[in-house]
């Protein structure tokens, strides 16, 4: 007898899973000089929050994605939820900045269960050009955290303090975490699921490592990201304190941004109708790789620099990684069984993950004094995914589909 396919869940229940770990990643951002005056440190340590959060968010997705595999999609979402609530309260009422990076980097640990397991459901639920859809979806929902974080972020900044923001996203995650309650049904069988043993998880994450064409896709939705992960970093600096933008209009300029990339990623559901996954990969490689060079071209000093030429250089950036992120998760994820679509999706998320960590601490770790260095990191990560996507699409296909 064949077994139904698995019941896939509302979107908007994905949405809003995928929201409350996003929400929490800048939604601090507007009150970094309060968080650095506040607890009495430098602002530089205060930019580590946004590090702190994406190193753990990487590396413990690894044990989420093996979790799931293991015991099923819904349990580790609710535990995920858990103590995603349960840290953001503790960074609410951290009394250092030590403290502060600890609930973050818990947090983060947490928060991940829902960016795995999301896209772990669609896998369980689709395939092809549906899945492809199901993630620009997905896709957006990631960018509408980002884009509502910092303005929610400037206006609990104004009328009350930093704080605030933590204990918001409490608030939000736990609200999510009784949605999933009443109304997540799991989607992975019994009889799919994997033993969660370290050397055969291990040895699955080396198999996987040995699938070009799933780390294709992986580094180059990871490379084209890292444009808006710097970006995050930097953007307070340049636009607050170096060109004088106060931190509601900045919380306004900065929503707008994550806005072009749900663009994007609306049109990559809608062009897969049409166009091949491929070629809207590297349409919007290219989208992105030319936002960086005009970005590097306005620090290098092509004219006066004002906020708009920043936000212009990157909203280009940001269109193309629409484009690409919804396309290449879900044809990274329908390289794998079922069975190993938590490994598959914890894996890709921490080569994404990984790579907005380096590029996050490396951007905090430099001086401002100018948008130069930002338009060096926007240029470099996004030529890095503009790379990747041609030798994806030309090398490492084209092997697959002759069979060479």
């Amino acid at each position: 007898m064949t077994r139904a396919a698995p019941q896939a869940p509302s979107m908007p229940l994905l949405f809003a899973m995928m929201f409350a770990s996003q929400l929490a990643t800048t939604i601090f951002l507007p009150g970094l000089p309060g968080i650095a005056s506040d607890l009495q440190t430098t602002l530089s340590a205060a930019q580590m929050l946004l590090p702190a959060y994406l190193g753990s968010f990487a590396i413990a997705q690894l044990v989420a994605g093996a979790l799931s595999d293991a015991f099923g999609r819904r349990h580790v979402i609710i535990g995920g939820l858990g103590l995603f609530s349960l840290a953001s309260l503790a960074a609410a009422l951290a009394p250092d900045i030590e403290m502060l990076l600890a609930a973050r980097a818990i947090q983060a640990s947490g928060a991940c269960a829902t960016m795995v397991v999301a896209r772990a459901i669609i896998r369980d639920t689709a395939q092809g050009a549906a899945a492809a859809r199901a993630m620009s979806a997905l896709a957006i929902a990631m960018a509408v955290g980002p884009s509502a974080a910092p303005l929610i972020g400037g206006q609990l900044v104004t009328w009350f303090d930093w704080r605030a923001t933590f204990y918001f996203t409490a608030l939000i995650s736990t609200i999510t975490t009784f949605a999933v309650l009443h109304y997540l049904e799991e989607t992975l069988p019994t009889d799919q699921r994997r033993a969660a043993r370290l050397g055969e998880q291990v040895v699955t994450y080396l198999r996987l490592f040995g699938n070009p064409v799933f780390v294709g896709y992986s580094l180059t939705v990871a490379f084209a990201s890292g444009a808006m992960q710097a970006f995050l970093v930097a953007s307070p600096i340049i636009l607050i304190v170096q060109m004088g933008m106060p931190p509601a209009i900045y919380g306004f300029c900065v929503m707008l941004m994550p806005i072009i990339y749900m663009i994007g990623s609306f049109l990559a559901g809608r062009l897969t109708l049409w166009i091949p996954i491929d070629r809207i990969v590297l349409i919007g490689a290219f989208a992105s790789a030319g936002g960086g060079l005009l970005q590097l071209g306005f620090g290098l000093g092509l004219g006066d620099i004002t906020p708009a030429h920043v936000l212009v250089a990157f909203a280009i950036s940001n269109l193309g990684t629409g484009l690409v992120l919804a396309c290449c998760y879900s044809q990274a994820l329908n390289t794998v069984s079922p069975s190993y679509a938590g490994a598959a999706s914890a894996l890709s998320g921490f080569i994404h993950m990984g790579w907005a960590f380096a590029i996050t601490f490396t951007v905090a770790s430099v001086a401002h004094e100018s948008t130069l260095p930002f338009g060096i990191a926007q240029m470099t990560t996004t030529g890095l995914s503009l790379t990747a996507a041609l030798i994806l699409v030309f090398v490492f296909k084209r092997r697959t589909h002759t069979g060479a």
